[in-house]
């Protein structure tokens, strides 16, 4: 008995050892890191209320947590070499899960230019959506539809090249090879292939056409495509998307399709009304669609959703917002007898940049 005792209390010490010269190293280091590189994040807490849900033990949650944390670490490693490592931490999501927030690697890359074209290698952002949630300008509300309804992943391990096809135009054009793993390890021999076009033919407006190719090691294969346009102004911006994917699974074929229309407007006081709308549709929603492992908002299984998202963003300083939302889930499919219920959540969302 004593024995075990004294074993924990040396585990214990040592754990509070390595921590607190992991402290002490950080604060010794911080500031040659920082004179060297720069430091910056985010944050996107909220609080959240789960006012009706197909699944009735998700009704009547309530609670807070936080949809993501960004700690972001760049530097100039030569004249035209760059870095960067990303860490993001976010709660579960899954109004099951009691994990704490642990960290995981989201970017870790380096970036130079050959002849103009800039080269990208490591864990990075997919040229899928990276435009396209910028201009949408709003992740700390919800992801872009092809993330949040989980047809590609916003990030892959692999090569990326990009260029300019015509500056007169602003035509440029991206191309990546990677492994189709996301952030995870690679274990099959799958791989991905991305390309996609873009263009700004005058202030404002934005074409975007896209496309990628993906392998498996058990026999599947699927293709995804998508457009995307939008128009932005002082008045405030518009986008839609439009998107498809075919997926193919021992001689069986699934296809998704994704609707997407957002509108941004400016108020007064720094405020913004946001609103998005969302249509899916195809057999792969009815038969192959794990709803349920979407995080914040778990949908119905095999069942093609409609989201409709309403918010007031304040902007309160420079880097803080404020941003009150609804989001209404429905689902519709012609070949269910009775589609599930629908899901009204109300938040409070918080997002602040440092």
């Amino acid at each position: 008995m004593k024995r075990g005792l004294i074993g924990k209390r040396k585990r214990m010490c040592r754990y509070f050892l390595r921590g607190g010269l992991s402290l002490i190293l950080l604060a010794g280091l911080s500031p040659l890191l920082v004179a060297s590189g720069q430091f910056k994040g985010y944050v996107i807490g909220e609080y959240y209320l789960v006012g009706q849900h197909h699944d009735e033990d998700f009704q009547g949650r309530h609670g807070f947590w936080f949809r993501r944390i960004y700690f972001t670490y760049d530097r100039s490693l030569a004249k035209e070499v760059k870095m960067r490592l990303r860490l993001e931490m976010n709660s579960p999501g899954d109004f099951t899960s009691s994990l704490p927030l642990t960290p995981v690697v989201k970017d870790a890359y380096l970036s130079f230019k050959v002849f103009r074209q800039l080269i990208t290698v490591g864990l990075q952002p997919t040229p899928t959506f990276d435009q396209i949630e910028k201009i949408w300008g709003y992740r700390a509300l919800e992801k872009t539809p092809v993330d949040l309804y989980r047809l590609r992943s916003a990030r892959d391990f692999g090569l990326a090249i990009k260029g300019s096809l015509s500056q007169r135009y602003q035509v440029e054009y991206t191309l990546m090879y990677a492994n189709g793993s996301a952030i995870r390890g690679e274990i099959n021999r799958g791989k991905m292939f991305y390309a996609r076009l873009n263009t700004q033919p005058w202030p404002g407006f934005y074409v975007e056409l896209y496309g990628d190719y993906e392998t498996q090691a058990d026999q599947r294969r699927a293709w995804f495509g998508q457009g995307f346009a939008a128009f932005q102004g002082k008045w405030g911006r518009i986008g839609l998307q439009i998107a498809h994917k075919h997926f193919s699974l021992n001689g069986q074929a699934f296809n998704y399709q994704i609707f997407s229309l957002f509108l941004v407007f400016p108020l007064k006081n720094r405020v913004e009304l946001v609103s998005r709308l969302d249509v899916t549709a195809g057999n792969g929603f009815e038969e192959w669609f794990s709803g349920e492992r979407v995080p914040y908002i778990p949908l119905a299984t095999n069942s093609p959703p409609r989201l409709v998202l309403g918010a007031l963003s304040w902007q309160v300083a420079n880097d803080i917002w404020i941003i009150p939302n609804i989001k209404y889930v429905f689902y519709h499919s012609p070949h269910l007898l009775e589609n599930p219920g629908n899901d009204f959540y109300l938040n409070l969302t918080w997002w602040y940049k440092f």
